[in-house]
């Protein structure tokens, strides 16, 4: 009877899971982007005994990546509480304590921007940088966002206005045109001198098909620049046969649009009303983009990703 106690025994101590590594825990936290992806791997963290200084950067991070400002000024109050007991040894995305306190700050510029704050906004965002300069770009991604934003809310813009059409057999219109019976209009501004612009057309695809599925009008903006620019562009359309996507144009060189609406990179998408007032001007990519599509029609989702082919590899001898 004792020889099988003993076998049973060791039996289970062989079968019983190890505990989890923490390194691996740490790496899968801060991996995840899905919502549901990250509460699981939090959970587990906190089980697995993962540092509080550690989890709180994790979930920051995740905030921001996901572009949520409403849900990172309601963290503010938690990057204060471990602030205040900032572990270096715990850390794992931040090098000095300052640099910590440097995001504490960011965070209650954000908290001062949804609040349309603008002195407390500069205020903290202004002792972000003067704690952190090596984060500069972040933070002056804000800033440049918050000109935006600004600069947005006082520009309406002429729905009587035409664009060329890119097909010389078509008819150049104005926007009111385009827009027909819809909410609201979107604008796809594209390069095809821009990698990311030309990498992101089936996304824009995609997106294209699920709005005009909502009756959502579509636009592509081709900017004018350079005749060599102009020819590649017309290529593109004719090689994709991307008719059926979009009507695409051609914005004009003179009180382009593309000045009007601040486009400093591509691809960028603005959504405008019946009336010309800018509700959306960003990445096509951005959470807000589809959380104000989703406010225009509920029924609206973002598209699965299209699957891309991959560019072949060569062979070492």
């Amino acid at each position: 009877m004792k020889v099988i106690l003993i076998s049973l025994l060791l039996g289970s101590l062989l079968t019983a899971k190890e505990p989890p590594d923490p390194q691996l825990l740490i790496e899968q936290l801060f991996e995840q982007r899905e919502p549901k992806s990250f509460e699981e791997a939090y959970k587990k963290a906190i089980a697995g005994g993962v540092p509080m200084q550690t989890l709180v950067e994790a979930r920051f991070l995740y905030i921001v990546d996901t572009g949520n400002n409403t849900d990172l000024a309601a963290y503010v109050p938690v990057l204060e509480e471990q602030a205040r007991k900032f572990s270096l040894d715990d850390s794992i995305a931040f090098a000095v304590p300052e640099d910590f306190l440097a995001i504490v700050e960011y965070a209650k510029a954000i908290a001062a921007f949804e609040k349309d704050d603008r002195s407390t906004f500069k205020k903290h965002i202004t002792e972000a940088f003067w704690l952190s300069p090596t984060q500069s770009v972040i933070f002056g991604k804000l800033v440049d966002e918050v000109r935006l934003k600004d600069a947005m809310e006082k520009l309406k813009i002429d729905m009587n206005r035409t664009l060329v059409s890119q097909d010389p057999a078509k008819p150049s219109k104005p926007l009111k045109e385009h827009l027909g019976e819809s909410k609201v209009i979107l604008l796809h501004f594209w390069s095809p001198w821009a990698r990311e612009s030309m990498e992101s057309m089936e996304d824009f695809f995609l997106t294209a098909k699920e709005l005009k599925k909502n009756k959502i009008s579509v636009v592509s903006v081709l900017l004018s620049g350079a005749p060599e620019s102009r020819a590649d562009g017309d290529d593109f359309i004719k090689e994709k046969k991307t008719a059926s996507a979009a009507s695409w144009l051609v914005d004009s060189s003179k009180g382009a649009m593309e000045s009007l609406l601040r486009i400093q990179a591509f691809p960028t998408v603005v959504l405008l009303s019946k009336e010309g007032k800018v509700l959306f001007n960003g990445h096509p990519a951005s959470d807000t983009f589809w959380r104000e599509l989703k406010n225009i029609e509920a029924k609206i989702e973002p598209p699965p990703a299209p699957v891309r082919e991959e560019l072949p590899t060569l062979e070492t001898e």
